[in-house]
């Protein structure tokens, strides 16, 4: 499997990073430097740079009003009755 260098990027966490540091990839004596980012998306989840998963969570709570708006809109008659939890 080769290594998508497109897709490199550098999250740097710590205390005392050096953020000015600019990290590379070399390939066929090509220099590819990467990309720094405060956070990005990564195997499903956002990570940044405090490691706080805000925008993570922030993501998952907008797709579940989302759900929350196709229910609203598709069923007439909603109560509490409507919804059985599954045991």
């Amino acid at each position: 499997m080769t290594l998508n260098i497109s897709k490199c990027k550098v999250l740097s966490q710590g205390r005392n990073v050096n953020k000015d540091y600019q990290y590379y990839i070399s390939k066929n004596s090509k220099i590819t430097y990467l990309e720094q980012k405060n956070s990005f998306k990564d195997l499903g989840k956002f990570a940044d740079e405090k490691l706080s998963f805000r925008e993570h969570m922030n993501e998952k709570i907008s797709k579940a009003y989302a759900m929350l708006g196709i229910i609203k809109r598709n069923f007439k008659y909603l109560n509490s009755n409507s919804f059985v939890p599954l045991t």
